[in-house]
Parts: structure tokens; sequence; C-alpha cells
């Protein structure tokens, strides 16, 4: 499977959610695969800089994501904004949500991995599959 993660799975996985972890293992020792888009990283800075994490914490965190072989940062080019943009006004939702969105289609993801609202509409509306618990 290949997944794409909202920054919610990233809070997840930093608070040791046990789902959370058992999916990263699949993806470090199993077939799957975890997207992320970089937007996602940007959001998940800013939440946890909110909760008062600390920036080499952070960073540590992000790194060691990195390392796994099958955990793919995708940063962005103009196909994704693009298709983010139409995404965000043919759905109404925010451009943030959108380009997680954009890059779990682009990418060919199974899953997105998020409990958002506005994700769940794309879901609603089959723009895309989710996953959360």
């Amino acid at each position: 499977m290949k997944f794409c993660a909202d920054t919610w799975f990233i809070l997840k996985l930093f608070n040791g959610d046990t789902k959370s972890t058992e999916l990263l293992k699949d993806v470090k020792f199993g077939k799957d695969e975890l997207i992320i888009p970089i937007t996602t990283i940007a959001e998940s800075y800013k939440k946890f800089f909110g909760q008062g994490v600390t920036e080499i914490d952070i960073e540590h965190f992000l790194d060691s994501l990195q390392i796994i072989e099958k955990v793919h940062l995708i940063n962005l080019d103009k196909s994704f904004c693009k298709e983010a943009a139409k995404v965000s006004l043919s759905f109404e939702v925010p451009i943030m949500d959108s380009f997680v969105a954009a890059t779990a289609r682009l990418s060919k993801c199974h899953f997105v991995l998020s409990d958002d609202e506005d994700l769940k509409k794309l879901h609603r509306k089959k723009y895309i599959k989710l996953k959360s618990w």
C-alpha cells in the first residue's frame, strides 16, 4: 500500500500513537510506502512550535522519518500546484488540504492518513480515499 501523510498522522506519530507507529513499521519493514507532502512538513512545524516542541526535537523526529527508505518527501512542482488549486476551487477546501489531496492523487496513493474534515469531504466526493482511527 502507498499512503499519503497529512499533518494529523505526523502529530499522531510524534506522540507515539500505537496505530501510527505500527503503520510506520509496516513501511519500514514491509512493502508499504509513505508519501509526505512538503506542505505537511510546513504545517507540522507550525503545530509543533505551537505546542512548545523544541526545534531540535522536531528536527530529530523528522530526520528519523526521512532516513527510512520507503518514506518519500514530495516537493511541489507546477503540476502539484495546479492540481491543488483545482481541488481547492472545485471542492471549496483550504489550499493546504488541497496540496495533501493533490499529492496523494498524483502520487497514486491508496489512502490519505488523516482525520481532517476537509479531507473527509474530498473522500465523500470520491477524490481520495481516507484512513483514520
